[in-house]
């Protein structure tokens, strides 16, 4: 008999668009796949400008995104950064640091890309949120 070990979907998560529009079959793939780390009240965690080699999901906490120095988003649970770059093989767009202590699951570009091909609403949610993000810009 074999026996699976079961990924449990981070309850942060639950209620986030993120999870309204992705299974939990594939929110548990994410999990599986990201590491969790907590990212310290006012850590830069993205350089605008800077190669893109990681793309984040927060879990919970909040990060601060700007450009040129202006004020852009303000990202909280379920929401993600990290997309564009690692999309477009480009540099970063947008500087991002945490306002407070933040826990994010992040993914290295291997993990992204594995996780696109695995997670095909996941990977939807990514390109739609990159799309507007670059619509807006």
């Amino acid at each position: 008999m074999l026996l699976r070990r079961r990924f449990e979907v981070p309850a942060e998560l639950a209620g986030t668009d993120l999870a309204a529009v992705v299974p939990e079959a594939e929110l548990a793939v994410i999990a599986r796949r990201g590491t969790t780390v907590t990212v310290g009240m006012g850590k830069n965690v993205m350089g605008e400008d800077t190669f893109g080699r990681e793309f984040l999901i927060v879990l919970n906490g909040r990060l601060s995104v700007t450009r040129d120095g202006e004020d852009l988003a303000v990202l909280t649970a379920g929401d993600i950064a990290g997309e564009i770059a690692l999309l477009g093989k480009a540099r970063r767009t947008a500087s991002v640091s945490a306002q407070v202590d933040t826990k994010v699951l992040a993914f290295n570009r291997r993990e992204f890309s594995s996780v696109l091909d695995e997670c095909p609403a996941f990977a939807n949610f990514v390109i739609a949120t990159a799309e507007s993000r670059d619509q807006a810009a």
